[in-house]
């Protein structure tokens, strides 16, 4: 079967699922996964010279995306509400997919809360997405605290990483 008619096919099948089946089986991918790991120890590095379960980070990375997919934007910029065309405006993880893999990984239990508390998007030009940059590289001591931190305290943490870069964060009304 070609591609795109699997992807189609697979797509299909989704649409008949509901939002809750697929939130639980997405919990259930991640603990799955996390459970796999076998380094715990995660400490701020570069991704690029992380050496521990390297195929493990992107099955989690997948799983935070698809529930990604599922959470409404929470946040907004001011920039980033001027109707500028699509192209101009991405959509960003308040507290970043590296923060939640990893905390994944450390903390395989904690996949529910994740998901359920920490999945916070907001829309942010182009520019503001460079601005705000990598956790490790523009927020290093941040992302240390990110990876310790309680899980109810990550969206505030989130928050500050916007706050840190000069950049003003909007709440979305419901």
């Amino acid at each position: 079967m070609p591609r795109s008619t699997k992807a189609t096919t697979i797509f299909a099948a989704m649409s008949r699922i509901s939002e809750t089946q697929r939130r639980k089986q997405l919990i259930a991918c991640a603990e799955a996964v996390a459970r796999l790991a076998d380094h715990r120890e995660i400490v701020p590095t570069l991704a690029a010279l992380v050496e521990h379960d390297l195929e493990i980070r992107p099955v989690l990375e997948t799983v935070v995306r698809r529930w990604s997919r599922l959470t409404p934007l929470q946040y907004t910029t001011v920039g980033a509400t001027r109707g500028l065309h699509r192209k101009k405006v991405h959509v960003d993880h308040v507290v970043p997919c590296r923060v939640l893999v990893d905390r994944m990984i450390i903390n395989p239990r904690e996949c529910r809360a994740l998901l359920e508390t920490a999945v916070l998007l907001a829309r942010v030009t182009a520019a503001e997405h460079q601005r705000l940059g990598g956790i490790y590289t523009h927020h290093e001591r941040l992302y240390g605290r990110m990876l310790r931190a309680p899980v109810e305290r990550l969206a505030a943490l989130g928050r500050e990483r916007y706050r840190a870069s000069g950049i003003v964060l909007r709440r979305l009304t419901p």
